[in-house]
């Protein structure tokens, strides 16, 4: 059986560059992955015992487990960002857009770790909740911001947005000018064909947008895990009616504005001025009547 574990971990790794190093066959010879670059051992060795031992709870280790590989993946994050950020800065795009769908990725892992909570009993999970008296700073945040890793990789992956203007070659207008719209537009539209500069600009840009995307989904999910796991007034902040004008701390994440405005600016003007090109108000106007 072990033989067929490690037999299959090859014909799955064939097409990666290196291998796991676990053992399997590896007849191509290939590299292995060297984990020290990505995340040390040791230091995930150091949080493995739970000091929370001692509580007789059946979803106590469970618990405990899906937290720590969570952390595991947020701290392998938090290194891809600052190695995203040298690479903008060394100019190499190529290489940091692939950076940026890894951490794409992870934020979409995330979600999928904490949908390990929807395995557990009810009924333990909250005797364990109050077992372990697990509360918010304030009554209105989130169990999730309770991660000082968690938010900190949220808050650099906002801080992308300022590589922007690095990217296009531009500075911001100190006057709130279109400038870094305009820039963008001209990227988008005027591409030179075969030009690997002006691609690889475009691919880094679009990877930007994908970790935003993918982390506003990761805490819409997350509020969804809240609702069926302690139910929807927890999931609200504790607020028993939530206004359009005052939202919960998960709702303001995947509600509030694009943190690329100046990119989405730039595909909305593009695309509404090659919808003119093709006739498309033409269109509009025929369906009025």
């Amino acid at each position: 059986m072990a033989q067929k574990i490690l037999y299959s971990i090859e014909c799955e790794m064939r097409s990666c560059p290196y291998t796991l190093g676990l053992g399997e066959p590896n007849l191509a010879g290939k590299p292995n992955l060297d984990y020290d670059a990505v995340c040390r051992p040791s230091e995930l060795h150091s949080l493995k015992k739970s000091p929370y031992d001692h509580i007789d709870n059946y979803e106590n280790h469970t618990v405990y487990t899906t937290h720590q590989v969570l952390e595991s993946w947020v701290f392998v994050c938090q290194e891809l960002l600052k190695r995203v950020t040298r690479r903008i800065e060394a100019r190499d795009f190529e290489k940091a857009a692939s950076d940026c769908y890894l951490i794409e990725r992870i934020w979409k892992l995330l979600a999928e770790i904490e949908d390990l909570h929807l395995l557990m009993d009810p009924d333990d999970f909250l005797r364990l909740k109050n077992q372990l008296s697990i509360k918010t700073v304030d009554d209105t945040e989130s169990f999730c911001f309770r991660s000082k890793g968690l938010v900190g990789m949220t808050k650099l992956c906002k801080e992308l947005r300022h590589r922007v203007p690095y990217i296009l070659d531009v500075e911001v207008d100190p006057k709130g000018g279109p400038r870094i719209q305009e820039a963008a537009m001209r990227l988008y539209s005027e591409k030179k064909i075969g030009s690997d500069s002006d691609s690889e600009k475009i691919h880094v840009l679009q990877a930007l947008q994908a970790i935003e995307s993918a982390l506003k989904r990761f805490y819409y999910a997350y509020k969804q895990v809240l609702v069926v796991l302690m139910g929807s007034l927890e999931a609200k902040g504790n607020r028993v009616v939530v206004s359009t004008e005052i939202c919960d701390s998960l709702s303001q994440i995947f509600l509030e504005p694009t943190y690329f405005p100046s990119l989405d600016a730039a595909k909305t003007f593009l695309g509404d001025s090659l919808n003119h090109e093709h006739g498309g108000g033409v269109g509009r106007s025929r369906r009025k009547q």
